[in-house]
C-alpha cells in the first residue's frame, strides 16, 4: 500500500543522440512519442507505463554531463527478448544475466549511455 503524499508525474531525460534514444524507448518499450516544440527545438513526449517520459536535447536543457546519474530498474514480461529490442536499437548490455530468488537481471546502458536494470520476476 503506497502511503506517500506524492507520485511521480513525470521525467526529463537529457540526449544528445535524439534520434537513437527516441528509437530505443519507442521500440523497447512501445512508447509512442508526440513531437512538441520549445524554443523552435523538437522534444518528445510520451507515455512510460504511466509516467510522462520528456525527451529534450540536452544542449537546451543546458546539461553536461559525461554518465548518468540515475538508474532505472524495470521490471519486463520477456527479458530475453527485451535485451533483444535493446540490442538492435543502439542499447549495450553491461554483462551476464544474473539469478537471484526472486528475478533474473541484466544491466542495459541505451544509446546515451543511461544505465537500465532490466529484471524479469520469477513466478
Amino acid at each position: 500500500m503506497n502511503t506517500s503524499e506524492y507520485t511521480l508525474a513525470g521525467l526529463t531525460l537529457a540526449t544528445t543522440q535524439m534520434d537513437a534514444m527516441r528509437a530505443f524507448y519507442a521500440q523497447v518499450f512501445q512508447i509512442q512519442f508526440e513531437e512538441v516544440t520549445m524554443s523552435g527545438r523538437s522534444l518528445y513526449s510520451g507515455d512510460w507505463g504511466g509516467l510522462k517520459l520528456l525527451l529534450c536535447p540536452a544542449d537546451l536543457a543546458g546539461i553536461q554531463a559525461d554518465q548518468n546519474r540515475h538508474q532505472f530498474d524495470i521490471v519486463v514480461f520477456d527479458l530475453s527478448k527485451t535485451i533483444e529490442q535493446a540490442l538492435l536499437h543502439g542499447g549495450m548490455q553491461l554483462g551476464e544475466i544474473t539469478e537471484d530468488e526472486k528475478a533474473w537481471s541484466v544491466g542495459m546502458y541505451d544509446p546515451d549511455k543511461n544505465s537500465l536494470v532490466f529484471k524479469q520476476m520469477k513466478l
